[in-house]
């Protein structure tokens, strides 16, 4: 295994059939969790950690070891030992320890990562090696060795693959351990990392159209072994392609027509209680370009299992074609009663099980509050169709967070930030949702249906004044936030 944890820590399963079959596999390859952000190579927004739910008392500012801010882009990562790991377009990655003191820097030699790099760690407050693994804007795929029994850490490249060219799609890594990252030029590249630190290709596919964003890894067809690669592209088009990357398995081009930008790539959102599950693609300006997509600002469901378009979202407060939908989506934690089916048929002739219909969030009374929300039903009325355990939620340039169920499509709530939002929300364990918007003002909004979209705080300690920060926001395991705003790096806590 060398010394890598590969769980999931997903939990979000399509049936009790598969939820058993999915703990069967959970325990099979170790424990412990998905090092890098959230919930590994389904949806890295989310959070089996409690977030900070009083609000921010605690400023640890990461700086550069000359006092100074980073490049633009910034992002940060932690690992499981409280450790923290800043890039940015600049080529320098930079280490800090649980306490916010640098603790090191490794040069890449060419402009740095815009996506958030994967590293490789274990528990424990002992832990004293860790392994990033990161593309860059100036090119390469480089893997860096974290040795921390030494201070400052000691930061070593093992290898790389400078034939990789720019990417700005985080790195994926499957259950068998093998890594995914896509290039902007369209080459999706798998590799193994061996016990003596060497980096081999072990296969390439080409789509030939710009991936922006990220891609993702699910077990989609049980007729091809280990987990499908999902990939959206700049020119709206959605593939799967198999585990090995010899071939497409199936793909989908209903936005391409439009050139549809898929600009933050995929969140796949399994469904408990149902055969299906959804890529949920936020629709983004071609080229960054208002007008330039007349879906732009629209949210675009593919199932999984049908390969179609199972819906598509028009926010309410968005201009569709005006605004844009730049963040992935995160996925909030199931919550409310495991029953699954209600008699009355769904409008498009399931029996309200499957993915069509309308939702009603625990009907039983329990932590749910008893919210029912419903689509027309026969005889134009409106009523519950199916029991929805999932919902998702994206921030975007109409200034505005929205929750969205993700069987029916249907916008839930809504909930007005200071303005624009550029990046993803991040979920906690308790479904609160933390986002940043363009002032790099934070908000913490409410994500348990007895009170979705409820204002929890708000803090502006870190506002600096911009209008168009892009703030990536991560949870730490110690109900803390990362944070990466315009040239800033910030550790965050309670």
């Amino acid at each position: 295994m060398n010394g890598f944890t590969t769980t999931n820590a997903n939990g979000n399963f399509l049936s009790l059939q598969g939820l058993i079959l999915a703990l069967v596999a959970l325990f099979s390859v170790g424990c412990g969790d998905w090092a890098e952000f959230g919930n590994g190579p389904l949806n890295m927004h989310a959070s089996r950690a409690p977030g900070p739910e009083a609000g921010i008392t605690v400023q640890n500012d990461l700086l550069t070891p000359a006092g100074g801010g980073h490049a633009s882009e910034v992002g940060v990562l932690v690992d499981k030992a409280g450790d923290y790991y800043v890039s940015s377009y600049d080529p320098e990655i930079h280490v800090y320890d649980h306490a916010g003191i640098w603790m090191g820097s490794y040069d890449l030699g060419v402009d740095g990562p815009r996506a958030a790099p994967y590293v490789a760690s274990v528990w424990g407050s002992a832990t004293k090696q860790a392994t990033l693994f990161t593309g860059a804007e100036g090119g390469g795929f480089h893997a860096i060795h974290v040795d921390k029994t030494t201070i400052p850490y000691t930061l070593t490249l093992t290898d790389v693959d400078k034939t990789l060219g720019t990417s700005e799609s985080s790195p994926k890594r499957a259950r068998d351990e093998t890594l995914y990252i896509a290039s902007q030029s369209g080459d999706v590249v798998r590799y193994e990392y061996t016990a003596g630190g060497s980096l081999n290709r072990l296969n390439t596919f080409s789509l030939g159209q710009v991936v922006p964003g990220a891609i993702a890894l699910y077990d989609v067809d049980p007729q091809h072994p280990g987990e499908e690669v999902l990939v959206a592209t700049a020119d709206g088009n959605f593939y799967v392609l198999d585990h090995r990357l010899t071939m497409i398995i199936w793909m989908d081009s209903a936005g391409a027509p439009t050139s549809d930008l898929y600009y933050a790539g995929v969140t796949v959102a399994p469904v408990r209680c149902s055969s299906d599950a959804y890529a949920l693609l936020p629709i983004a300006d071609a080229g960054g370009i208002a007008g330039s997509s007349p879906n732009s600002g629209k949210l675009r469901a593919i199932n999984l299992f049908t390969q179609s378009v199972a819906w598509e979202l028009a926010p309410s407060h968005s201009v569709i074609g005006r605004d844009a939908i730049e963040g992935s989506v995160a996925i909030l934690h199931a919550e409310g009663s495991l029953a699954c089916k209600v008699d009355r048929p769904s409008t498009d002739g399931h029996d309200g099980s499957g993915s069509g219909g309308g939702v009603l969030e625990n009907e039983n009374g329990g932590s749910g509050g008893g919210i029912v929300v419903g689509i027309p039903g026969g005889g134009g009325g409106i009523g519950p169709a199916a029991v929805s355990l999932y919902h998702a939620t994206f921030a975007s340039l109409d200034g505005y967070l929205y929750g969205v169920d993700v069987i029916s499509g249907l916008e839930i709530w809504n909930y007005g930030m200071t303005t624009a939002g550029y990046d993803a929300p991040v979920v906690d364990g308790s479904n609160i949702i933390y986002v940043g918007d363009g002032r790099s003002n934070l908000h913490a909004v409410e994500g348990k249906m007895s009170c979705a979209g409820c204002p929890i705080w708000m803090d502006n300690s870190i506002n600096v004044g911009g209008i168009t920060d892009i703030v990536k926001l991560g949870i730490t395991n110690t109900r803390g936030l990362v944070v990466g705003s315009g040239i800033s790096a910030y550790a965050l806590f309670e």
